[in-house]
């Protein structure tokens, strides 16, 4: 199985687990195509073409030839030269073909990455948000990230991987769909009651109890353990965190518990101003679930076997979902 056709598997899968509809995803990228039509001159030269074919800004080669085979995957969860000096140095050693899947993106993966945001307003309208709140704050954020992101050096991984001549590529947001999918589905066939149900009962996710064991317990955030869980929204995925506004736009859709990733302190403010409660699961560990539930997909349909490093537990579900 070639890069390509690894990159294949991880967008159908992403948009198979994608909290929006197939017909929304496609609905997307026919306007995007419409609009790539419309261009002329150097802004068409320079579109970004992956977007034409991919929902995900996110997840692509960041370099190496689509065509190459791998004979084995190195999965981490961030990727920087030491990284890929690491998988060099190793690799050069056996004389395998490593190719390494970061899950956060880089290179150009990065440059845009806020462009996945927009499927925010989707899922928060599917939450009780309405449709203008979730549009217009979504979008208010979305410009802000593009900001922040806009003077990074993009490309200094991509050299590093480009001198050293190990593929690269980041697969983000199709492994963020898969845990909050995944996660969704986990709590709600158990449905806690209290928060302190709730807490306990993500220990019995491999990934979770490693990082507990490890010092990263999922934990509370906001909120008593006797409080009722209510409508619980598992809110994983769409790039980054959201406009701290929108968690009282939750609150009057209905939204009684956010179980996230990780909380910013500004988000935090605004989760106790609002009495919304909140289960931080843990933010390496749901990486790892997304992540292994994606890569258990590659490898079951002919993919290269795994190699798991730089912050990756791999745990094999095979059929047990």
């Amino acid at each position: 199985m070639n890069i390509k056709e690894i990159m294949g598997i991880a967008v159908r899968e992403g948009i198979k687990a994608d909290p929006r509809t197939e017909e929304e995803i496609k609905n997307i990228l026919e306007e995007r195509k419409k609009e790539y039509e419309g261009l002329e001159g150097i802004k068409k030269e320079v579109y970004d073409r992956h977007l034409l074919e991919s929902p995900y800004a996110d997840s692509r080669i960041v370099w190496g030839d689509p065509g190459y085979e791998p004979s084995e995957a190195w999965v981490t969860i961030d990727a920087d030269t030491a990284d890929i000096l690491l998988v060099s140095r190793i690799t050069g050693e056996t004389g395998s073909k490593p190719l390494i899947i970061s899950h956060h993106p880089a290179g150009r993966a990065y440059s845009n990455f806020y462009e996945v945001m927009d499927m925010q307003s989707d899922v928060l309208q599917s939450m009780g948000v309405s449709a203008g709140a979730a549009g217009n704050l979504t979008r208010k954020r979305k410009q802000e990230v593009a900001r922040k992101v806009s003077p990074s050096n993009h490309l200094k991984v991509t050299d590093s991987a480009s001198l050293l001549k190990i593929p690269l590529v980041s697969i983000h947001t199709p492994a963020d769909n898969h845990v909050t999918s995944y996660l969704g589905s986990f709590i709600g066939e158990r449905a806690p009651r209290t928060l302190g149900q709730l807490s306990k009962l993500l220990y019995e996710i491999p990934e979770y109890r490693h990082s507990a064991e490890n010092g990263q317990p999922p934990r509370i955030l906001n909120g008593d353990p006797s409080n009722r869980c209510g409508k619980v929204f598992v809110d994983m995925t769409g790039g980054t965190e959201n406009n701290p506004d929108l968690l009282s736009e939750l609150v009057s859709g209905g939204v009684s518990t956010v179980v996230g990733m990780h909380m910013s302190e500004k988000h935090y403010k605004k989760a106790r101003e609002c009495n919304l409660n909140v289960v931080i699961a843990g933010h390496i560990s749901s990486d790892n679930i997304g992540l292994n539930l994606l890569m258990d997909k590659i490898v079951s349909q002919g993919g290269p076997r795994v190699i798991p490093f730089g912050g990756f537990y791999r745990v094999e579900r095979n059929d047990r979902g």
